[in-house]
Order: structure tokens, then sequence, then C-alpha cells
């Protein structure tokens, strides 16, 4: 079945080759993002289009854990641990990456990565998947050390209130 391309599919516009872009218009709400688990984490991945529709940007963000709490004794001998940690590890990171200690002692990880556009499917998938796997010995030294995910309560898949990645009304503090 022949398309008429560019054609409108949910939040993108798709060219003649297949190739992805953010849908650009008054009725669109937000831009394309998307939700998924990984490592118990919830990470939210949005694309937006810059002023140059050549050229886009992919935000990704996500809650990488709690700071263990003092009430229990066997996690509160590693809270030092994950202080430590979270005072180091914004020199070992990418250089892109921000992270951020909330006031309830979470730990917010968010960056932007440049991408050209329109994109293919995969090469989004591509960018996502470089992130995870940067991402991945980090989260070891952090599940070692106590700061680990916010599991939810929901078996669905549906993320709580506790690991909810949408910005919080508190301004965080820069680790």
């Amino acid at each position: 079945m022949p398309f008429d391309a560019p054609f409108k599919l949910g939040p993108f516009e798709v060219d003649a080759e297949g190739r992805l872009s953010p849908l650009v218009s008054a009725s669109a709400i937000a831009p394309p993002s998307l939700l998924f688990r990984w490592r118990d984490r919830v990470v939210r991945a949005q694309l937006d289009q810059s002023a140059d529709a050549a050229e886009g940007q992919l935000t990704l963000q996500t809650m990488l854990g709690r700071v263990p709490s003092t009430a229990s004794v066997v996690e509160g001998a590693l809270r030092p641990r994950s202080f430590a940690l979270l005072h180091w590890m914004p020199r070992s990171v990418p250089q892109d990456w921000h992270l951020h200690l909330l006031a309830d002692h979470r730990v917010r990880l968010h960056t932007e990565t440049p991408v050209a556009l329109p994109i293919t499917a995969a090469g989004l998938l591509g960018e996502i998947t470089l992130f995870l796997l940067a991402l991945r010995p980090y989260l070891d030294l952090l599940d070692e050390t106590g700061v680990t995910a916010l599991v939810a309560d929901d078996q669905r898949g549906n993320s709580s209130s506790a690991t909810q990645v949408a910005p919080t009304p508190r301004a965080p503090a820069a680790i």
C-alpha cells in the first residue's frame, strides 16, 4: 500500500525513506517521548526538534535510586559510602550528564544528546542503547553502595509515585 510522504504517525512525521521527525504543529501538546524500565529504573527519552529542522535533541532522564536511610541498621552503614560515591561520580560520568541529589535523597540523572533529524527508528533506539550501555557500570556501583532502584509497587510495569521521573517542584541541588 503506497503512502504519500510525509505522513503523520502518532507524534512523528515520517518522510519517504521512513525516517522520523517530531511532529511540529499547534495541535502537538508535547514532543514525542518514551518511558521504559531498565534495571528497575524508569527512563524517559524525549525527542525535540530545534529551530533548524535538521537538528534535534534527545533528552534522557532517570531516577538512579535513593540514598539509604539511617532508620535501618544494615542500610545505615551504607549511607556514608553512598554519599562518598555521589561526591565522586560527577567527576567520572560523561561531561554532558547532570546528576542531582533531590531533597528526599533521590538521585536524578539528566542528559541531552544532539541528533540529526530526520532519524530512523533504529538510529533513535541506537542512541538510547548507547546511553544505557554507558550508564551500566555506574548503576553497578550505585547498587553496591546502597543507592538502589526505587521498585514500584505495581507489578504491571506502571510506575508508582516513588519512581516518577517528572521534574519535582523543589529545585534540585547539583552534586
